[in-house]
């Protein structure tokens, strides 16, 4: 694979863990360990602070007709997610290179984002946040 140019990962923005059942993941992260609640809807819980965030998505649902992350289909999987400033260059530049795409760039409710695959399959979101909602 040829090397990625000219577009920058900012950070980890987060983590998003597949839970079987939101409520007692939302339970022993929020209640027993004390994480505050940044978001919170019927398919996500964004929890954590201002540089890091840890995101319970049901494994069971996506936010809309899209569904869920390839590795989403079962309790335990996970995805990454990363800041960018161009979510659009990261998929120009993905291509460019032979990188898998998973999810063209899009909006959602909460900024704009591509996903790729790594080299096991699992999602990487490259992803700018909003200044609505989750993120900042």
């Amino acid at each position: 694979m040829a090397t990625i140019r000219n577009v920058l990962v900012d950070g980890l923005e987060g983590l998003i863990l597949y839970v079987q059942e939101p409520r007692s993941a939302r339970a022993f992260y929020v209640d027993l360990l004390g994480l505050p609640v940044l978001f919170e809807d019927q398919v996500i819980v964004v929890l954590g602070g201002p540089s890091t965030r840890l995101v319970l998505h049901r494994n069971d649902r996506g936010h809309d007709e899209r569904g869920i992350f390839p590795a989403g289909d079962a309790a335990g999987a996970a995805a990454l997610r990363f800041n960018v400033t161009d979510p659009d260059a990261w998929e120009l530049e993905a291509r460019r290179v032979g990188a898998p795409v998973l999810w063209p760039a899009q909006d959602a409710s909460w900024g704009r984002f591509v996903v790729l695959g790594d080299p096991d399959g699992r999602p990487v979101v490259l992803a700018k946040m909003g200044t609505v909602g989750v993120g900042s």
